[in-house]
């Protein structure tokens, strides 16, 4: 019989390959629910629901089918806000770069169904005067809490406003790969080193999910022959992110069925990166506590979280941890925010 992880990756990738997957057993009713909960937290629901087998219980498919018409419909209406915003932008002079989801979206098979929340844009070195065309033509607030973005909700879609790709100040190789990325803007190298530092980020502090897997796949398949993989290769093994690197195109390539064209040889700890990544832990989970409780929840999460810093780092601990403090320091607001 499959666990959970098998039938969830091979709904992944029947997916991708345009078909639906046929289970070597019966799946319980209460199991496929416990299924479509974990599709759902890690973001999937939508693109695996016409994978589903055909003797998929109809009161389960129902909600999942729900879900993917919810994905589509949100698609459809971020994309007119972002087109709105850039073309705004445009009339000001003002040159926009979409990231993360709405842009890789187009390497998915059905770009419908990669489901995103925020909206990611970069506006080169005009961030402040994209804010203030923000604040004077849509007539929104626009707050400036966090380092590397500002943000504002209009018309019920969270626009963040880029100045940064990275945090620059944590951890402090971030400055260096910052400079580097805008020395590759735009390009097929700069999107995939981008990709996966944003990636291996929260992958440290917090988790990633199996739709950064997703999108790690197919950025990656759709920019085979673009990006300059050679440097690429370089960049991972010079910022510490060789173990990291290794272990997405692993799950990637035995999971999925994407090759990737890294050449890195592959790590044993890939079936605790699965676990974590599906299921996250108790380190990670948001215990949605507020003020003193939350500081004090989330030194204990820095403390457990070590490993993952070690795969996705080359900083020292003590570095890390000076930079971190400062950083908290210099936008007090983010102690307390809720990644």
């Amino acid at each position: 019989m499959e666990s959970d992880t098998d039938i969830l990756f091979a709904l992944l990738r029947g997916a991708l390959d345009g078909r639906k997957i046929v289970l070597s057993s019966p799946v319980e009713t209460s199991r496929w629910w416990h299924l479509f909960r974990l599709a759902q937290q890690n973001h999937v629901t939508a693109m695996i629901t016409e994978s589903l087998p055909e003797e998929m219980p109809r009161e389960v498919l129902m909600p999942w089918i729900a879900e993917q018409q919810k994905a589509e419909e949100w698609y459809r209406y971020q994309h007119g806000i972002q087109e709105e915003i850039v073309d705004k932008m445009a009339n000001h002079g003002i040159k926009t770069i979409a990231l993360k989801g709405t842009h890789i979206a187009q390497y998915y098979p059905v770009p419908e169904t990669r489901e995103f929340g925020d909206l990611d844009l970069y506006f080169y070195d005009k961030h402040d005067e994209a804010d203030r065309v923000v604040r004077k033509e849509l007539k929104v607030e626009v707050r400036n809490d966090v380092h590397h973005h500002s943000k504002y909700d209009y018309r019920g879609v969270t626009v963040e406003s880029h100045y940064d790709f990275l945090n620059v100040h944590y951890p402090p190789s971030n400055r260096h790969y910052e400079a580097l990325l805008k020395e590759l803007t735009p390009s097929p190298t700069f999107e995939v080193l981008f990709l996966l530092r944003h990636m291996a980020g929260h992958f440290a502090a917090s988790r990633i999910t199996l739709r950064d897997i997703v999108d790690w796949a197919l950025s990656c398949r759709a920019l085979t022959d673009k990006a300059d993989w050679q440097m690429i290769e370089k960049t991972i093994s010079d910022y510490g992110m060789t173990d990291f690197a290794t272990a997405i195109c692993q799950i990637a390539e035995n999971r999925l069925g994407v090759r990737t064209p890294l050449g890195f040889s592959n790590i044993n700890n890939c079936r605790r990166i699965e676990r974590d990544i599906i299921y996250g832990d108790k380190a990670t989970t948001d215990k949605g506590v507020d003020g003193v409780a939350r500081l004090i929840w989330k030194l204990r999460r820095w403390r457990a979280l070590a490993w993952k810093r070690k795969m996705v780092y080359n900083d020292s601990s003590v570095s890390l941890a000076l930079s971190s403090l400062m950083a908290h320091t210099m936008k007090p607001q983010s102690i307390l925010h809720k990644q």
